[in-house]
């Protein structure tokens, strides 16, 4: 039993060195030639790993692609972890700014591989479930962001998760605005989006 013992830890490093190896790799390739182009025999001869190694690691392509993804959209992910509780609009409208600028940053700094991300959105129903999947995730983070808002007597009383997912597909569509260089002026969309949160642009006859 100790010498199964003592080989255990070298295989499952030796594993996961492979597993880091064609990811690596697949990125590269990915970024070369396009999702279209990109198939695993590519990956596994620049990588130089058997075409059946790959398989032992992932179930093809798109498994790949969203692991590759899920490594880039750790950034973020992190912004899940960004504490949310304002005593005041102010505090409020802060903290949304910083948050969706940051999106839209985080989207220029990964440009290159989201455009790839995107290719593959209008030719995979896998790739397609994984972004609905991470779309889930912030829209039920901004879901009780905004129920805190609402306890604390700084949001009006609406339906928290029609309003969780149109602000986040809100910012969804202008993540890609950016990834496709059509939006220059990070700061004042920003401001914007803050403004239609916070205030809206019609005047209410009865205030």
């Amino acid at each position: 039993m100790e010498p199964y013992r003592s080989r255990r830890p070298r295989r499952y490093l030796r594993s996961r060195i492979t597993r880091k190896l064609i990811l690596d790799t697949a990125l590269d390739v990915f970024l070369n030639e396009g999702y279209a182009k990109t198939t695993i025999a590519k990956i596994s001869e620049q990588a130089k790993v058997g075409y059946g190694t790959v398989y032992s690691h992932f179930k093809g392509k798109d498994d790949i692609l969203c692991k590759v993804i899920d490594n880039v959209l750790v950034d973020f992910y992190n912004l899940l972890d960004v504490p949310f509780a304002p005593n005041t609009l102010e505090d409020a409208r802060g903290i949304y700014k910083e948050l969706i600028l940051t999106s839209f940053r985080l989207a220029d700094q990964h440009r290159p591989i989201m455009k790839i991300y995107q290719e593959a959105l209008a030719l995979s129903d896998n790739i397609e479930s994984h972004w609905f999947g991470v779309q889930a995730l912030f829209i039920e983070s901004s879901a009780k962001s905004f129920k805190y808002a609402k306890n604390k007597g700084l949001a009006k009383d609406f339906n928290l998760e029609r309003g969780a997912k149109a602000y986040i597909l809100l910012i969804d569509r202008f993540i890609w605005e950016v990834v496709n260089e059509r939006e220059n002026d990070m700061i004042a969309t920003a401001d914007i989006i803050v403004d239609m949160l916070f205030h809206g642009f019609f005047i209410d006859p009865n205030s």
